[in-house]
Protein backbone atom coordinates (compact mmCIF):
# COMPACT_ATOMS: atom_id res chain seq x y z
CA UNK A 1 0.00 0.00 0.00
CA UNK A 2 1.19 3.60 -0.54
CA UNK A 3 3.31 5.15 2.19
CA UNK A 4 2.26 8.37 3.90
CA UNK A 5 2.46 11.27 1.46
CA UNK A 6 2.90 9.00 -1.56
CA UNK A 7 0.13 9.51 -4.13
CA UNK A 8 -1.90 6.63 -5.49
CA UNK A 9 -2.86 6.38 -9.12
CA UNK A 10 -6.23 7.72 -10.15
CA UNK A 11 -9.24 5.49 -9.56
CA UNK A 12 -11.48 7.72 -11.66
CA UNK A 13 -13.23 6.58 -14.86
CA UNK A 14 -11.70 7.90 -18.07
CA UNK A 15 -12.46 8.28 -21.77
CA UNK A 16 -9.44 8.66 -24.07
CA UNK A 17 -10.11 9.99 -27.58
CA UNK A 18 -9.19 7.98 -30.65
CA UNK A 19 -10.18 7.11 -34.17
CA UNK A 20 -13.07 5.11 -35.64
CA UNK A 21 -12.67 2.07 -33.37
CA UNK A 22 -13.60 2.01 -29.68
CA UNK A 23 -12.62 -0.09 -26.67
CA UNK A 24 -14.56 -0.58 -23.45
CA UNK A 25 -12.25 -1.55 -20.56
CA UNK A 26 -13.70 -3.19 -17.42
CA UNK A 27 -11.81 -3.55 -14.14
CA UNK A 28 -12.02 -6.35 -11.59
CA UNK A 29 -13.71 -6.91 -8.25
CA UNK A 30 -12.68 -4.24 -5.66
CA UNK A 31 -10.49 -2.65 -8.33
CA UNK A 32 -10.69 0.51 -10.39
CA UNK A 33 -10.01 1.80 -13.92
CA UNK A 34 -6.36 2.17 -12.90
CA UNK A 35 -5.99 -1.57 -13.62
CA UNK A 36 -6.53 -0.96 -17.35
CA UNK A 37 -5.07 2.55 -17.74
CA UNK A 38 -1.67 1.49 -19.13
CA UNK A 39 -3.32 -0.74 -21.72
CA UNK A 40 -5.83 1.98 -22.63
CA UNK A 41 -3.06 4.50 -23.23
CA UNK A 42 -1.32 2.07 -25.60
CA UNK A 43 -4.55 1.42 -27.51
CA UNK A 44 -5.39 5.13 -27.66
CA UNK A 45 -1.93 5.82 -29.08
CA UNK A 46 -2.80 3.29 -31.80
CA UNK A 47 -5.93 5.30 -32.66
CA UNK A 48 -8.66 3.63 -30.60
CA UNK A 49 -11.06 5.48 -28.33
CA UNK A 50 -10.82 3.91 -24.85
CA UNK A 51 -13.55 4.21 -22.23
CA UNK A 52 -13.07 2.76 -18.74
CA UNK A 53 -16.00 3.12 -16.31
CA UNK A 54 -16.29 2.24 -12.66
CA UNK A 55 -18.08 -1.09 -12.21
CA UNK A 56 -21.34 -1.15 -10.23
CA UNK A 57 -20.93 -1.15 -6.45
CA UNK A 58 -17.44 0.37 -6.50
CA UNK A 59 -15.65 1.81 -4.60
CA UNK A 60 -17.96 1.53 -1.53
CA UNK A 61 -17.49 -1.87 0.23
CA UNK A 62 -21.01 -1.82 1.69
CA UNK A 63 -22.54 -1.04 -1.69
CA UNK A 64 -20.42 -3.73 -3.34
CA UNK A 65 -21.55 -6.32 -0.78
CA UNK A 66 -25.15 -5.64 -1.81
CA UNK A 67 -24.54 -5.57 -5.59
CA UNK A 68 -25.71 -8.61 -7.61
CA UNK A 69 -23.65 -9.72 -10.57
CA UNK A 70 -26.42 -8.73 -12.96
CA UNK A 71 -25.80 -5.12 -11.94
CA UNK A 72 -22.14 -5.46 -12.97
CA UNK A 73 -23.28 -6.57 -16.40
CA UNK A 74 -26.05 -3.96 -16.64
CA UNK A 75 -23.68 -1.12 -15.84
CA UNK A 76 -21.15 -2.40 -18.37
CA UNK A 77 -23.92 -2.70 -20.98
CA UNK A 78 -24.88 0.95 -20.48
CA UNK A 79 -21.26 1.92 -21.12
CA UNK A 80 -21.11 -0.28 -24.21
CA UNK A 81 -24.15 1.48 -25.64
CA UNK A 82 -22.39 4.83 -25.17
CA UNK A 83 -19.85 3.66 -27.76
CA UNK A 84 -22.53 3.23 -30.44
CA UNK A 85 -21.41 4.46 -33.84
CA UNK A 86 -17.85 3.14 -33.66
CA UNK A 87 -16.62 1.20 -36.69
CA UNK A 88 -15.59 -1.70 -34.45
CA UNK A 89 -16.08 -2.05 -30.70
CA UNK A 90 -13.81 -4.21 -28.57
CA UNK A 91 -14.12 -5.09 -24.89
CA UNK A 92 -11.23 -5.62 -22.48
CA UNK A 93 -11.98 -7.16 -19.10
CA UNK A 94 -9.72 -7.80 -16.13
CA UNK A 95 -10.61 -10.62 -13.70
CA UNK A 96 -14.32 -10.15 -12.86
CA UNK A 97 -14.40 -7.60 -15.69
CA UNK A 98 -13.39 -10.40 -18.09
CA UNK A 99 -16.51 -12.32 -17.10
CA UNK A 100 -18.60 -9.18 -17.69
CA UNK A 101 -16.94 -8.82 -21.10
CA UNK A 102 -18.00 -12.37 -22.02
CA UNK A 103 -21.56 -11.63 -20.89
CA UNK A 104 -21.68 -8.50 -23.07
CA UNK A 105 -20.39 -10.41 -26.09
CA UNK A 106 -23.02 -13.09 -25.50
CA UNK A 107 -25.92 -10.67 -25.04
CA UNK A 108 -24.89 -8.15 -27.74
CA UNK A 109 -23.00 -10.03 -30.46
CA UNK A 110 -23.67 -7.24 -32.96
CA UNK A 111 -21.90 -4.69 -30.74
CA UNK A 112 -18.75 -6.61 -29.70
CA UNK A 113 -16.24 -7.41 -32.42
CA UNK A 114 -13.44 -8.69 -30.20
CA UNK A 115 -12.50 -9.54 -26.60
CA UNK A 116 -9.28 -9.28 -24.58
CA UNK A 117 -9.70 -11.24 -21.35
CA UNK A 118 -7.03 -10.53 -18.74
CA UNK A 119 -6.70 -12.98 -15.85
CA UNK A 120 -10.33 -14.07 -16.19
CA UNK A 121 -11.87 -14.96 -12.84
CA UNK A 122 -13.56 -18.13 -14.05
CA UNK A 123 -11.89 -20.18 -11.30
CA UNK A 124 -10.41 -18.84 -8.08
CA UNK A 125 -7.49 -20.28 -6.15
CA UNK A 126 -8.64 -22.62 -3.32
CA UNK A 127 -8.95 -20.00 -0.57
CA UNK A 128 -10.87 -17.71 -2.90
CA UNK A 129 -13.16 -20.55 -3.94
CA UNK A 130 -13.86 -21.29 -0.28
CA UNK A 131 -14.63 -17.62 0.28
CA UNK A 132 -17.03 -17.79 -2.64
CA UNK A 133 -18.90 -20.66 -1.03
CA UNK A 134 -19.03 -18.88 2.33
CA UNK A 135 -20.14 -15.72 0.60
CA UNK A 136 -23.32 -17.46 -0.51
CA UNK A 137 -24.30 -18.28 3.08
CA UNK A 138 -25.25 -16.17 6.16
CA UNK A 139 -21.53 -16.14 7.00
CA UNK A 140 -21.22 -13.29 4.50
CA UNK A 141 -22.99 -11.00 6.93
CA UNK A 142 -21.39 -12.38 10.09
CA UNK A 143 -17.86 -11.97 8.65
CA UNK A 144 -18.38 -9.20 6.11
CA UNK A 145 -14.88 -8.29 4.87
CA UNK A 146 -11.62 -10.02 4.02
CA UNK A 147 -8.72 -7.56 4.58
CA UNK A 148 -6.13 -7.24 1.79
CA UNK A 149 -3.13 -7.14 4.10
CA UNK A 150 -0.60 -7.46 1.27
CA UNK A 151 -2.36 -5.06 -1.09
CA UNK A 152 -3.28 -6.02 -4.62
CA UNK A 153 -1.92 -9.06 -6.46
CA UNK A 154 0.78 -7.24 -8.45
CA UNK A 155 4.45 -8.21 -8.57
CA UNK A 156 5.68 -4.72 -9.53
CA UNK A 157 6.12 -2.97 -6.15
CA UNK A 158 5.60 0.53 -7.53
CA UNK A 159 2.35 -0.42 -9.24
CA UNK A 160 1.20 -2.27 -6.13
CA UNK A 161 1.77 0.89 -4.08
CA UNK A 162 0.04 3.09 -6.62
CA UNK A 163 -2.95 0.84 -7.28
CA UNK A 164 -6.03 2.50 -5.68
CA UNK A 165 -7.93 -0.72 -5.00
CA UNK A 166 -10.27 -1.24 -2.07
CA UNK A 167 -8.53 -2.30 1.15
CA UNK A 168 -10.85 -5.25 1.78
CA UNK A 169 -12.91 -7.78 -0.18
CA UNK A 170 -16.58 -8.05 0.89
CA UNK A 171 -17.27 -11.74 1.41
CA UNK A 172 -20.76 -11.36 -0.07
CA UNK A 173 -19.20 -9.99 -3.27
CA UNK A 174 -17.03 -13.11 -3.60
CA UNK A 175 -20.19 -15.17 -3.22
CA UNK A 176 -21.78 -13.17 -6.01
CA UNK A 177 -18.68 -13.68 -8.13
CA UNK A 178 -19.07 -17.44 -7.70
CA UNK A 179 -22.63 -17.20 -9.05
CA UNK A 180 -21.35 -15.14 -11.96
CA UNK A 181 -18.65 -17.72 -12.71
CA UNK A 182 -21.29 -20.43 -13.11
CA UNK A 183 -23.36 -18.26 -15.45
CA UNK A 184 -20.41 -17.31 -17.66
CA UNK A 185 -19.20 -20.91 -17.83
CA UNK A 186 -22.69 -21.86 -19.03
CA UNK A 187 -22.87 -19.26 -21.82
CA UNK A 188 -19.27 -19.49 -23.07
CA UNK A 189 -20.02 -21.86 -25.99
CA UNK A 190 -22.45 -19.26 -27.36
CA UNK A 191 -19.92 -16.39 -27.28
CA UNK A 192 -18.87 -15.80 -30.89
CA UNK A 193 -16.58 -12.77 -30.64
CA UNK A 194 -12.91 -13.60 -31.31
CA UNK A 195 -10.91 -13.49 -28.10
CA UNK A 196 -7.42 -13.42 -26.68
CA UNK A 197 -6.86 -14.59 -23.10
CA UNK A 198 -3.86 -13.32 -21.14
CA UNK A 199 -2.93 -14.76 -17.75
CA UNK A 200 -0.11 -14.41 -15.24
CA UNK A 201 1.79 -17.59 -14.45
CA UNK A 202 2.35 -16.42 -10.86
CA UNK A 203 -1.26 -15.34 -10.20
CA UNK A 204 -2.26 -15.74 -6.54
CA UNK A 205 -5.93 -14.89 -7.08
CA UNK A 206 -7.30 -16.94 -9.97
CA UNK A 207 -6.37 -20.39 -11.22
CA UNK A 208 -4.68 -20.73 -14.59
CA UNK A 209 -7.01 -23.66 -15.25
CA UNK A 210 -9.86 -21.13 -15.47
CA UNK A 211 -8.13 -19.20 -18.24
CA UNK A 212 -7.40 -22.47 -20.03
CA UNK A 213 -11.02 -23.57 -19.71
CA UNK A 214 -12.33 -20.25 -20.96
CA UNK A 215 -9.99 -20.26 -23.96
CA UNK A 216 -11.06 -23.80 -24.84
CA UNK A 217 -14.82 -23.40 -24.30
CA UNK A 218 -15.51 -20.00 -25.86
CA UNK A 219 -17.66 -20.41 -28.96
CA UNK A 220 -15.26 -18.49 -31.21
CA UNK A 221 -12.32 -20.54 -30.00
CA UNK A 222 -10.18 -22.07 -29.13
CA UNK A 223 -8.95 -18.60 -28.19
CA UNK A 224 -5.27 -17.74 -28.13
CA UNK A 225 -3.94 -18.07 -24.59
CA UNK A 226 -0.88 -16.03 -23.62
CA UNK A 227 0.71 -16.86 -20.26
CA UNK A 228 3.07 -14.17 -18.94
CA UNK A 229 5.73 -16.05 -16.96
CA UNK A 230 6.66 -13.31 -14.45
CA UNK A 231 3.27 -11.68 -13.83
CA UNK A 232 0.86 -11.99 -10.94
CA UNK A 233 -2.88 -11.27 -11.22
CA UNK A 234 -3.20 -7.73 -12.58
CA UNK A 235 -1.30 -8.34 -15.80
CA UNK A 236 -2.31 -4.98 -17.29
CA UNK A 237 -0.15 -3.09 -14.76
CA UNK A 238 2.38 -5.72 -13.74
CA UNK A 239 5.98 -6.32 -14.79
CA UNK A 240 5.05 -7.56 -18.29
CA UNK A 241 2.44 -4.86 -18.92
CA UNK A 242 4.16 -3.71 -22.12
CA UNK A 243 3.93 -7.18 -23.63
CA UNK A 244 0.31 -7.46 -22.45
CA UNK A 245 -0.59 -4.16 -24.13
CA UNK A 246 1.21 -5.10 -27.34
CA UNK A 247 -0.51 -8.50 -27.52
CA UNK A 248 -3.93 -6.85 -27.17
CA UNK A 249 -3.16 -4.08 -29.68
CA UNK A 250 -1.98 -6.52 -32.32
CA UNK A 251 -4.95 -8.80 -31.72
CA UNK A 252 -7.51 -6.02 -32.09
CA UNK A 253 -5.80 -4.58 -35.16
CA UNK A 254 -5.88 -8.03 -36.77
CA UNK A 255 -9.68 -8.33 -36.55
CA UNK A 256 -11.23 -7.42 -39.94
CA UNK A 257 -13.24 -4.18 -40.02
Amino acid sequence: MPQAGEPRGSAEPFDLPGGPDAVLLLHGLTGSPFEVRTLAERLAAAGMRCRAPRMAGHPDPRALAATPWRDWVAGARDELLRLAGARRTFVVGCSMGALAACALAHDHPDRVQGLALLSPALRLKPLGALAGLLGRTPAAWLWPDIPKRAGSDVRDPEMRRRNPCMDAMPLAAVGELSRFQAEVDRILPAVRAPAIVIAGAQDHTVALSGAERLAARIGSGPARLVVLPESWHLVGIDVERDRCAEEVRRFFEGIPA
